[in-house]
């Protein structure tokens, strides 16, 4: 339940970060979250495609490495995509 939120949040704060940058299209992503964090590449991505499936789809590859970090935490460490001229 607790990763629900955490992937949650971590979707409003790459697509701010997206908006700020002008980047319309995630190519890759790579983010660190705290060693109980049950949350994979995998899940983390088909969670980003329902949410905006024009930002990420089956282009975008997202890295996952568990870190000890406080519960709940997650860093985003890299995006990779197209950015608006």
């Amino acid at each position: 339940m607790h990763d629900t939120h955490l992937i949650e949040k971590t979707y409003h704060s790459i697509a701010a970060l997206c908006r700020q940058n002008g980047i319309y299209r995630v190519n890759e992503l790579q983010i660190e979250v705290d060693e109980e964090s049950h949350i994979e590449g995998e899940h983390l991505l088909s969670h980003l495609i329902d949410r905006d499936s024009a930002m990420f789809g089956d282009w975008t590859t997202v890295h996952v490495e568990h870190k000890p970090y406080e519960r709940l935490t997650a860093i985003i460490k890299s995006i990779d995509g197209y950015v608006r001229e």
